[in-house]
Formats: C-alpha cells, sequence, structure tokens
C-alpha cells in the first residue's frame, strides 16, 4: 500500500498502518459492523479511508478479542 504521507519508504509500514488506524479512530471514522465468515458469527468493524484523491479507498477491516484488536484486512478498496 502506498503510503501518501511517508515520503521517504513511500509506503505503509506495520507500525505507520496502526498508527492510522489509531489516528482514524480517535477522530471518530465511521465503521460498519459485518459478521465474519471465519470464525462464523464473529464481528468485524470495517472502515473506509480517503487517502489520495486518485486512488480508491483504503480498506480496513478490525476485529476485537482476547483483549486486543487484530487486523484483518488492509488493502485498497475493490468497491465504490
Amino acid at each position: 500500500m502506498r503510503n501518501p504521507q511517508d515520503l521517504l519508504v513511500g509506503y505503509f509500514t506495520e507500525s505507520a498502518a496502526w498508527e492510522l488506524i489509531a489516528e482514524r479512530l480517535e477522530a471518530g471514522q465511521d465503521l460498519e459492523v459485518v459478521s465474519l465468515n471465519r470464525p462464523p458469527g464473529k464481528k468485524a468493524y470495517v472502515m473506509l479511508i480517503d487517502l489520495e484523491e486518485a486512488s480508491p479507498p483504503l480498506y480496513v477491516k478490525l476485529e476485537l478479542g482476547a483483549g486486543k484488536i487484530y487486523g484483518r484486512s488492509f488493502h485498497y478498496s475493490t468497491h465504490t
């Protein structure tokens, strides 16, 4: 994933991805609750983040469990 904020590396590192997620959650980013297929019945939280005008939104899916937040997806959205 290209990181428009990182002029040196140019791509999201793991820590930069988590920083972006935390910033957006703290700013009140909209979340959609979805049901997971694996494990069945579990819930996840999806957000679409606009990074650049010329790119599709970033699709982020998070799962809560065992006192942790798990990153399930971090890629360009294929849906508009």
